[in-house]
């Protein structure tokens, strides 16, 4: 059984963000939710309903970016009565990490993981890193879950490549009063480098397709 669904799109938008912003949770007591988003607050939406979500976005040159700086897209799960520290994200873009541009993935359930993958197409350090990435549901046989993928565009923006980055399955597994808020972020974890800000254009806005209800 197919159900419609409606797409909303916040319109193209710059964000920059200044040192020692963050998304990141590490055990033991390490819980940091800083970096700047787009829109903000965040749009929430019944998790229930979600479908999926993309942008497209552009970092500076590469030899201008510090250790961990990154944008994406940013997917924050909420409920009412969480306790601190049980809310739960994902978020995926590009991470500049020990001279190079990757894309990087990261789900928080109860303590964060990581992945990185190096980002191609790109050019080299002195060029802008740029990635198109989205966020959907899927279903399998075995069951639901979360599938981000970086999108490979040609020159006229058609669709050519879908590169699978992730699969995330804690996602769907409770659904019932749950929300997604979901936007564009930017972080500049480290001060090392000066009061510099970051800034990512996020050239397309933010695409979000939910079920019609």
């Amino acid at each position: 059984m197919s159900y419609a669904t409606k797409t909303t799109t916040v319109p193209p938008f710059n964000l920059t963000s200044p040192p020692g912003t963050d998304i990141w949770r590490k055990p033991p007591s390490h819980n940091v939710l800083s970096a700047p988003t787009h829109p903000a607050p965040l749009p929430q939406y019944p998790l229930s309903s979600f479908q999926r979500a993309k942008l497209a976005f552009t970092l500076p040159p590469g030899n201008q970016l510090r250790q961990y700086d990154q944008a994406g897209l940013l997917l924050h799960f909420t409920k009412e009565g969480l306790k601190e520290g049980q809310d739960k994200w994902l978020k995926t873009g590009i991470e500049f990490y020990y001279g190079k541009p990757y894309v990087s993935t990261v789900g928080c359930d109860a303590w964060a993981d990581w992945s990185v993958l190096p980002l191609t197409p790109f050019a080299g350090n002195e060029s802008r890193p740029r990635a198109t990435i989205e966020a959907r549901r899927e279903k399998d046989a075995l069951g639901k879950s979360l599938w981000v993928y970086q999108l490979i565009l040609d020159e006229s923006g058609k669709e050519v490549e879908r590169r699978p980055l992730r699969e995330v399955n804690w996602v769907f597994a409770e659904e019932e009063g749950w929300k997604v808020g979901i936007g564009g972020y930017v972080a500049r974890p480290t001060k090392e480098g000066g009061d510099g800000l970051l800034e990512a254009e996020f050239e397309k806005g933010v695409e979000v397709e939910v079920l019609d209800q």
